[in-house]
């Protein structure tokens, strides 16, 4: 299995459910308004958590758990709440982790398009 760490090409459920929080959370606004906000509220707190099986099994629903629910105050908090919430995934697989800087994550997960 292909670890999205590697490529965002993915064949798994999990792979997709990663790849679509950290996209939503790539294009968020950098400081949501007060209705983006509950949008992503909407959309991070009750996102169902598909990936049962297998070695990242459960692991967005139990950061929520364990780390509370994504903030979204901002894009840099949220973004490096997803890192932290998969490098619990990775840690689980017994995968290397990987490192949580917002500098890193955006031209990782946003395109330097100027599309929004």
């Amino acid at each position: 299995m292909t670890s999205l760490a590697q490529s965002n090409e993915t064949t798994e459920i999990c792979g997709a459910q990663w790849l679509l929080l950290w996209t939503t959370a790539a294009y968020a606004p950098e400081v949501p308004s007060k209705d983006e906000k509950a949008g992503l509220e909407t959309f991070f707190h009750k996102f169902q958590d598909l990936c049962r099986h297998g070695p990242y099994a459960n692991g967005y629903s139990n950061a929520i758990r364990d780390q509370g629910p994504p903030p979204v105050s901002s894009r840099r908090e949220l973004m490096l709440w997803l890192c932290m919430a998969e490098n619990r995934c990775f840690q689980q697989a017994g995968l290397p982790t990987q490192r949580c800087r917002y500098t890193d994550l955006m031209p990782r997960w946003r395109y330097a398009d100027g599309y929004l």
